[in-house]
């Protein structure tokens, strides 16, 4: 009985394997927006919790990870960071460093530095004093742009102004 069960059993499974078609071929679907996979670009939206003020470095200081800055993007690559100026009637993207003019007493400069699978922004004050977290200078959450440029795609662009956002994503075909 355990021997024609077992014979059943293979029988169907040859069955079933057998009696299958295979159909004809469906339409490609469209193309895909042209794109580098060498280009990478995240928006970040941050708040005031995200900044920590650094008593030593007098700045406000912004850590974000992002496993896509690794070693070659560090040593070769590009690293592009951009804010967006969250005053209505100044929107824009605008590259990093930049000097903004809170006030006429003092002026205030976001740099960048990058490492290994993460960067930070920092914002000093010409004055070095602690004065309001960046996000309630503006009343609003503050948005970053950061484009990661390959090495091997960077060097093709070297006469490029990567100053002008629009250009980095007309360039590489960046999506919002």
């Amino acid at each position: 009985m355990k021997t024609f069960k077992m014979f059943l059993g293979i029988f169907l499974m040859i069955l079933a394997l057998t009696s299958c078609v295979v159909g004809p071929a469906g339409p490609v679907g469209p193309a895909g927006p042209e794109g580098n996979a060498n280009v990478v670009s995240s928006t970040v939206e941050v708040g005031s919790n995200d900044w920590v003020y650094d008593a030593n470095g007098s700045c406000w200081v912004l850590d974000l990870s992002w496993n896509e800055i690794d070693v070659d993007m560090v040593d070769y690559g590009a690293v592009l960071v951009y804010f967006e100026n969250p005053n209505p009637s100044v929107l824009a993207w605008h590259q990093l460093p930049l000097t903004l003019y809170p006030s006429s007493l003092y002026s205030s400069t976001m740099e960048t530095s990058y490492y290994d699978y993460g960067l930070s922004v920092f914002w000093t004050n010409s004055d070095l004093q602690q004065h309001e977290n960046p996000c309630y200078l503006y009343g609003s959450n503050l948005t970053f742009k950061i484009v990661l440029i390959d090495a091997t795609v960077y060097m093709d662009y070297q006469d490029t102004d990567f100053s002008n956002y629009e250009t980095v994503k007309q360039l590489f075909n960046l999506q919002d």
